[in-house]
């Protein structure tokens, strides 16, 4: 049973993910046909776009991570487990890197 929700829950992040992105880019549409206004001083629609966009990125890089996992461990071989560590701290670190700089 908690194999099937956590299924549902990877499908959900999935979902919210394409949601973001679908945000993002209308948003992105928008601004790119009309032109950027003048809006409410101190907030950029921009930053919006953004936060939409880095939120889908998380949860994409996140259901990716797991299936990897997922993958690895079906191998059954340590090199595919210790590659797909590599590759998640990789992955964390330039998401990281990415939202401090």
């Amino acid at each position: 049973m908690a194999n099937l929700e956590f299924k549902r829950a990877l499908n959900f992040m999935g979902f919210v993910a394409t949601m973001c992105i679908a945000v993002a880019l209308v948003i992105s549409l928008i601004i790119s046909l009309f032109g950027e206004t003048k809006g409410i001083p101190g907030f950029q629609i921009n930053d919006v776009v953004s936060a939409f966009t880095f939120i889908a990125n998380v949860l994409a890089y996140f259901i990716t991570i797991i299936a990897g996992f997922y993958y690895a461990k079906s191998k059954r071989n340590v090199w595919f487990m210790v590659l797909q560590v590599i590759g998640t701290v990789l992955i964390i670190a330039a998401v990281i890197t990415g939202a401090v700089l």
